[in-house]
Order: structure tokens, then sequence, then C-alpha cells
């Protein structure tokens, strides 16, 4: 994923925004005074009120992936049209917007964005909460895709989920349900989590100690079809041994940081299938898909199908959000609010 960085402006505007100019812990990151952007061709900018902080920018801090530096972090915000760039329809100054900001950027008083990711917040998404549709945006769409694009869950079918109190795991607990899964199994690291997870739809929430008894005694032995996997570490390994004959393993994130490496023959030899869900990748090789999802997860969310808890902390505590993130201290969505 290549950096958005501000751009100069005719107007020498300017604005703050979170940086990082080095990788490592929290505490590279600042909030800083850059140019505040002007829309290209096929751009809006955005005045931010909220911005939504994830764990994919925790990795993108630490160096996981490479981003130019400086870098400024910021995957989804919300907020009204600023500016319209050249070529882009639909959209005027003043409109309350959610824009998925995958190019970065997001956590800062303006941004601009590709306006192939942004949702307008009128008809049905007209009464949705800014803090939450941007607690919103990256969690549910991912859950969403992860769970049909990815993971191809069928009606009856058993789901476990790692990282189940955390923001993508609680909206794909209540997203599995609602599409049908017959059992719906959690993993979280410590039992304050679970027992924060266990209200959001979960059959059962476990350690992940626990896991592979908690599939045999749930299903019969046969093993679970479907499993979310967000954590990577050592435990990516376990995985197959409690999938069920044809079960999926879909890979959506690592936590752990720890990479694992799977044989070439794996899945011959297992009868199951490995497969991965990348926001950013989505975006770039199905941006229609990735625009579908965006809005049926915010309907999902207006609706009340699927809650999302959100906590607002102002902008100036970005570092401690990602801190959170970071020692799994935390569960559902951290929010900044830009404007604080």
């Amino acid at each position: 994923m290549t950096n958005t960085a501000p751009t100069s402006t005719t107007s020498g505007s300017r604005m703050r925004t979170v940086r990082f100019d080095a990788f490592g812990t929290p505490s590279v990151l600042a909030v800083g005074d850059v140019a505040t952007p002007e829309p290209e061709t096929g751009q809006i900018t955005v005045d931010v009120q909220y911005a939504g902080v994830n764990f994919a920018e925790v990795m993108f801090r630490r160096g996981q992936f490479p981003v130019d530096l400086p870098h400024f972090p910021g995957l989804e915000a919300v907020g009204t049209v600023r500016a319209v760039g050249e070529g882009v329809t639909g959209f005027a100054p003043g409109e309350r917007v959610a824009a998925l900001t995958l190019g970065g950027g997001g956590n800062a008083e303006v941004v601009a964005v590709g306006a192939e990711h942004v949702v307008s917040l009128d008809g049905e998404l007209a009464g949705l909460d800014g803090a939450l549709a941007a607690g919103a945006l990256c969690n549910v769409t991912t859950a969403l895709g992860v769970l049909t694009s990815a993971g191809h869950l069928a009606k009856g079918e058993t789901v476990v989920v790692l990282a189940a109190a955390g923001g993508v795991g609680t909206a794909a607990a209540q997203l599995a349900r609602s599409l049908g899964a017959g059992t719906v199994i959690g993993v979280t690291s410590s039992p304050a989590k679970a027992e924060y997870a266990r209200g959001f739809g979960y059959d059962s929430v476990v350690s992940y100690e626990e896991l592979e008894q908690e599939v045999a005694e749930r299903t019969g032995g046969a093993g679970a079809d479907l499993v979310l996997d967000s954590v990577g570490g050592g435990f990516r390994s376990s995985v197959t041994g409690f999938l069920a004959a044809f079960g999926r393993h879909v890979i959506f994130g690592n936590a752990a940081a720890e990479d694992v490496t799977f044989e070439g023959n794996h899945p011959w030899y297992t009868n199951s299938s490995l497969a991965g869900y990348n926001l950013g990748g989505v975006a770039g090789r199905a941006p229609e898909l990735l625009r579908a999802h965006l809005e049926q997860s915010l309907a999902e969310v207006a609706k009340g199908t699927v809650r999302v808890d959100v906590t607002v902390l102002p902008l100036a505590d970005a570092a401690r959000a990602h801190e959170l993130l970071e020692t799994r201290a935390s569960t559902g969505k951290y929010v900044l609010d830009v404007r604080s």
C-alpha cells in the first residue's frame, strides 16, 4: 500500500494530521500541521469529523507493510464534502459522506480520497451516527467480505472467529448469524474479552486452549467449516486440525506479527482450503465488489442488524488507540474525534 501524503494547496491553508516519520512503537505517532490537500482528478476532499483506527495501521507503523515515510495513517473517515475534483459526479460540497481512505491520511482534518470509495450518508443512511459509521467502515466491510467472497459461508455451517472481541470479530459473529450460520464459536485471549464477546451472538466463546475440544463437541467431531483468522502466529498452524473435510481457513490479518509457512501441498493433503482477504487488494482488483460490500455494511449497521461498540478519543490520543490495539487490550472499535 502506497502512502498518500497531503498535497500542496493554492490557498495555503493548513490542517492537523497524525503522522509518523519512522517505524516503531506508538510513540512515533505525532499530530502535526501540514498543507491542506486539494482534490485531484477523480477525487473529493472531505472535512473529517470522525476517523477510525484499525489494526492494519498498527502493522503499517511497525513496518510490517511497505509504506513510504513520512506516513499519514487512517483508513476510514466520516465528514462532509469539502471540494470535488475533475471528473467526479454525484457529490456536492457540504454533503455528508463516509469514505474508505485506503491510501492513508484519514486521521486528519481533511483527506483526499477517490470518489469510488465514498458513500453518501443519505436515504436509509441519513440517520447513521458519524462515529458509528467511522467505526463500521473497515471492520464490518471486512467481516462481510471474509464471510462471503473469501469464506463462501453456506447456511447451517459452523464458523470459528479468532479474536472474537475485536471490531471485525464482533461484526463477523452478527453477520454470520444473519447469513444463516448454524453455529458460531468465538475465541479470545482472556476471560474479560470472552465475557464481552458473548454479547454479540456467539453460541460459545472459549480460550485458544479450549477451542479444539469445543469444536469437536459442537460438531460431533466433524470439525469447523470456516475459520476466520486475523491472529496468526503459531496458532495458525493448528487450525487445520479442527477443520471439517473441505473446510476453509481464511486469513485476513497477522496480529502476532509472526509469519507461518504452509507447504504447497498442504490443501491437497488436508482436504482444506486456504484463502485470504485484504481490503486494499480488493479495492485495487474488484472495486465494484468492495463498494457493494461497503454500502451493504453501512446499511446493516443503520438497520441495527450489526452492533458496533465505539470508543471515541480525541485526535491527540491516536497513539493511545494504537497502544490498546497492539497490546490486545482493546474491545470494540476506536474512533478519533478529529475536531475535538
